[in-house]
């Protein structure tokens, strides 16, 4: 018998199954865990890809604008990939006083001062100006024309109006863009709303009824209209710089970074993740038992997708999927519910969802598409009637689930199992 614990919550269930019914742990590969991330900042700084150095950029004079990510991205380590960024531009000649940050909120909240304090750290907020974007407010915004997907760009007047915008952020899987740090700091980090939405629209297929598009999906830069459409709209801001990190999903510690050239190096980072935390399987499986990985990360239904995402990758249409996800505070996003409550079936609220259009509902969206294709069992803390709703079955425990899959196939089938479901993702042609 093979002994696998499931994160769940602040515990772990456990699952015994025989050997010939595990057809494969996937489990990233392990990643550095370095004595000094500073060090590792820095020599990123000193050794960017396909740029020089940022301090050989930057003039006496310049006004620089450093976008950083907010509260929903703090993971990436803002707080010490400042103070060395901001040293490089005071070398460069642009003291504190000429640097200030934005906080890339895209469509969420403005966020107080404790939070920014916590983002960007101690030292940062002691030496420049922080500010959140807003993306609904006209006034904050600047046009600077379309993409060619009809896409109106507007940004931040402070990211406009800069000599030298920084990007930063954190590198890791994202359903709409393929990866995420690059250009997702201008779009939809410190874009306007409309540009936001039209932008995330492109997830759907051309045709009306189509449901999503295929080509756009996690992993997949080229050919991925929502990424290309990302990539346009931040070539208009034209960034002169970019830091990201590459996350240690273990140790939470910076495990890699990746400074340069905004397009290239940030592509070099997402290599990086591939390498990691991308596994390739032969083919997909009828049965596949999948963790978020434990609290945070299952701290409710609307993390937990990103679990569901990838899982589905390995899982064979029509199979079995097992789900473990505490969800301690309920689903987690009204708008992620609402297409159950509000519509009886994926063409509904596709079509809703054209109509008017957020990530939540999209993500809803897809959980319920997901749950029409194939039995999602889940182990939860929700209501009952609340799983139900979402097209998909509530389980108490392990031995009810295979119970159901005895029934279901005949016997447990070979199963993939996925501890940390939410940052692994099996690869596939997409």
């Amino acid at each position: 018998m093979e002994k696998i614990e499931l994160l769940y919550g602040d515990g772990s269930i456990s699952l015994e199954l025989p050997g010939s019914q595990v057809k494969r742990v996937l489990e990233a590969k392990p990643l550095p865990d370095h004595d000094s991330e500073e060090t590792i900042i820095k020599d990123a700084l000193a050794k960017p890809i396909d740029s020089a150095p940022l301090s050989q950029l930057v003039k006496i004079g310049e006004k620089a604008c450093i976008i950083v990510g907010d509260m929903t991205r703090v993971w990436a380590r803002y707080h010490l990939l400042l103070p060395p960024l901001l040293d490089e531009l005071n070398r460069g000649g642009i003291p504190d006083q000429d640097i200030y940050i934005i906080s890339a909120t895209g469509d969420h909240r403005e966020q107080t001062e404790d939070e920014h304090r916590l983002l960007i750290g101690d030292e940062a907020y002691r030496r420049v100006k922080i500010f959140d974007h807003r993306a609904r407010d006209d006034s904050d915004l600047v046009c600077l024309g379309d993409t060619s997907y009809g896409t109106p760009v507007s940004v931040n007047k402070l990211v406009a109006g800069a000599d030298r915008v920084i990007l930063t952020g954190g590198i890791v899987y994202h359903f709409l863009a393929g990866w995420g740090g690059g250009k997702k700091a201008v779009i939809p980090g410190v874009a306007g709303y409309k540009t936001i939405m039209k932008n995330h629209s492109l997830a759907f297929h051309p045709e009306e009824g189509g449901g999503l598009n295929p080509a756009v999906c996690a992993g997949k830069i080229d050919d991925n209209p929502c990424c290309d459409d990302m990539v346009q709209g931040a070539s208009l801001v034209a960034p002169d710089f970019l830091v990201n990190t590459i996350i240690n999903e273990e140790t939470h510690k910076i495990a890699y970074v990746v400074a340069g050239n905004y397009l290239t190096a940030h592509r070099a980072g997402c290599d990086l993740v591939a390498e990691h935390y991308g596994i390739q399987i032969g083919e997909q499986a009828d049965f596949v038992i999948a963790s978020c990985g434990g609290y945070p990360k299952d701290i409710n239904f609307y993390q937990a997708y990103k679990t569901l995402y990838n899982a589905h990758f390995a899982l064979q249409k029509g199979g079995t999927m097992l789900l473990v996800s505490e969800c301690r505070e309920g689903i987690g996003s009204d708008d992620f519910f609402a297409p159950f409550i509000n519509f009886d079936n994926s063409r509904q609220r596709e079509a809703a969802l054209r109509r008017e259009y957020t990530i939540g509902s999209q993500m809803g969206y897809h959980a319920g598409v997901i749950a029409s294709e194939n039995d999602i069992l889940l182990i939860s803390g929700l209501e009952s009637s609340k799983v139900e709703k979402m097209g998909m079955i509530p389980i108490t425990g392990i031995n009810e689930a295979l119970d159901f899959i005895n029934k279901k196939h005949g016997a447990v089938p070979p199963a993939y199992i996925m501890p940390h479901g939410g940052s692994t993702m099996p690869s596939v042609s997409c």
